[in-house]
């Protein structure tokens, strides 16, 4: 693999601006920061709510999930884009969640799922539709995402499900990473599942999304460098996946060596565009 995913070293030289204080406003946007969604053994997980600053409900509503290898990254790394997606009329949660190596899998898992619920109960407080919730993430967070719009079965509109998935540069099967996951470069991958893929491969199996396709999952967007840290296998194969189900999906391949938020820019309109057209009545 490209250096699989020495992809904690990508996220910790792209960190930006940390997000707005409580009910700071901007571009017509309130940020509520470090709100508890979960605790999970005395340690508080929170999130950073953005909403439009003029009320409204049944809005839908994007989770937002960062990378950083599954070993660091915070929720401030998608401040930009939380505000972007509240300045278009969606609620974005940009959430954190317990990292590797001192919460491997399936913790990371278990956190955006469970967001997600919690966004889905709190509905009312922050006017939104519970049946139109989506999910952004990039490079680790491209994996969680993931991970949300595949794990499970049935209606897209209860529980942890989602309704549709953006995935920036996510790896999609750890266990065609397998051989590089056993090398320094993939080291983030048996960090994230805890060994070696000898040792466990249905760990490698059950935390990759495409393991979980049907055809009841999320429509889902993804998208790929061509000679980036995650190979664009990854993304032929999702899709291939995706399309063998049913399930409707779309994948944006770039030129060049660029990962995740390094392309944003790039793929922004399209990205609004795909969950517009799955999430906006």
């Amino acid at each position: 693999m490209c250096s699989a995913v020495g992809i904690a070293a990508a996220a910790a030289l792209v960190i930006t601006a940390l997000a707005a204080p409580a009910g700071a406003a901007q571009g017509g946007v309130t940020v509520k920061p470090d709100v508890t969604y979960r605790t999970v053994d005395g340690e508080q997980l929170g999130l950073d709510v953005y909403q439009p600053a003029k009320k409204g409900k049944n809005r839908p509503a994007v989770v937002v999930v960062h990378g950083g290898g599954w070993t660091q990254g915070d929720k401030a790394l998608f401040a930009q884009q939380s505000n972007q997606l509240a300045e278009r009329g969606f609620v974005a949660f940009s959430i954190n969640y317990r990292l590797a190596p001192a919460h491997p899998y399936p913790a990371a898992v278990d956190d955006v799922e469970a967001a997600v619920a919690w966004v889905r109960k709190h509905a009312k407080e922050y006017g939104i539709d519970p049946t139109r919730i989506g999910a952004l993430g990039g490079s680790a967070g491209g994996h969680l995402v993931g991970m949300l719009g595949t794990e499970g079965e049935g209606s897209l509109k209860a529980g942890h499900r989602v309704a549709a998935v953006v995935s920036w540069s996510g790896p999609m099967d750890f266990v065609s990473l397998a051989p590089a996951a056993a090398t320094n470069a993939g080291r983030s991958i048996s960090t994230f599942l805890v060994c070696v893929p000898d040792a466990c491969p249905e760990t490698y199996a059950a935390a990759s999304p495409i393991t979980h396709v049907d055809k009841t999952d999320a429509p889902m967007l993804i998208v790929n460098s061509t000679m980036e840290l995650v190979p664009q296998s990854q993304a032929d194969a999702m899709k291939a996946a995706l399309d063998n189900a049913g399930v409707a999906n779309q994948a944006i391949i770039l030129p060049g060596a660029r990962h995740s938020r390094a392309y944003s820019n790039d793929v922004w309109a399209q990205t609004v565009t795909f969950l517009e057209n799955y999430l906006k009545k």
